[in-house]
């Protein structure tokens, strides 16, 4: 069982009624924040899960139109996925008492509240805690937007490109736009002597309709670090 917390999170059945489950891990190894007594900042470090969504799409960096004059590669406009980055990381703040920051980013907003997710953590030894309190300290909206192009090109025999004409300004487009959502907060677990410098490992579980987060962070003399985003 988990031990009782002053916040209880919703909507952690709804991955089981949806029948699709996606777990995204990353992890870490690093020295016990504990293990150095005199250090005055105890605190891990950051992990990070980057995802896409095939609504969200950028002009991709080197592959816009080329210059007036210059041989083109055939690729007029290339599109590439908008990185959605999720992080999280804790600080010691006693042996009773982590508190971590997560940062959630998703095209819906609802999606970056803290308060709408299933939070829990696990430590080695299996004991798992529910958060204690849940702070949501800023949200963000991210809006994107940026000029297409279409220029009329030249053409060999063979029908490569040999020449793009700067004549842009003939055919006017509608501006391409992204528009994505950025929450932060922080998740307090408080439990008597939950965190100490025998713990091996610690993962925090954040879970909503089936998307599942898993940032572990594993705690050893020589750090070894392998960052993830890996999905099973």
């Amino acid at each position: 069982m988990r031990s009782s917390g002053v916040l209880g999170l919703v909507l952690g059945g709804l991955a089981a009624v949806s029948g699709c489950s996606r777990t995204f891990q990353s992890s870490v190894t690093q020295p016990n924040p504990l293990s150095q007594p005199l250090e005055t900042l105890r605190e891990s470090e950051e992990l990070v899960i980057v995802m896409g969504d095939m609504e969200l799409n950028v002009p991709r960096e080197g592959k816009n139109l080329p210059q007036e004059g210059s041989i083109a590669d055939g690729s007029v406009m290339a599109d590439q996925r908008y990185p959605l980055v999720n992080t999280a990381r804790f600080t010691v703040v006693s042996r009773a008492r982590l508190r971590f920051h997560v940062r959630l980013e998703h095209k819906w907003e609802e999606w970056t509240e803290l308060s709408g997710w299933e939070a829990w953590l696990e430590d080695d030894q299996g004991h798992k805690y529910d958060p204690a309190e849940v702070d949501q300290r800023s949200d963000r909206h991210i809006v994107k937007m940026w000029d297409y192009e279409q220029r009329s090109a030249v053409r060999d025999r063979y029908q490569d490109i040999v020449y793009v004409n700067n004549d842009g300004y003939k055919r006017r487009q509608t501006l391409g736009s992204l528009s994505v959502f950025r929450g932060q907060g922080d998740l307090v677990f408080f439990h008597r002597d939950i965190f100490n410098p025998k713990v091996k490992s610690l993962t925090l579980h954040l879970g909503r309709q089936g998307t599942n987060f898993e940032f572990k962070w594993r705690f050893a003399d020589e750090p070894r670090v392998a960052l993830g985003g890996s999905r099973k």
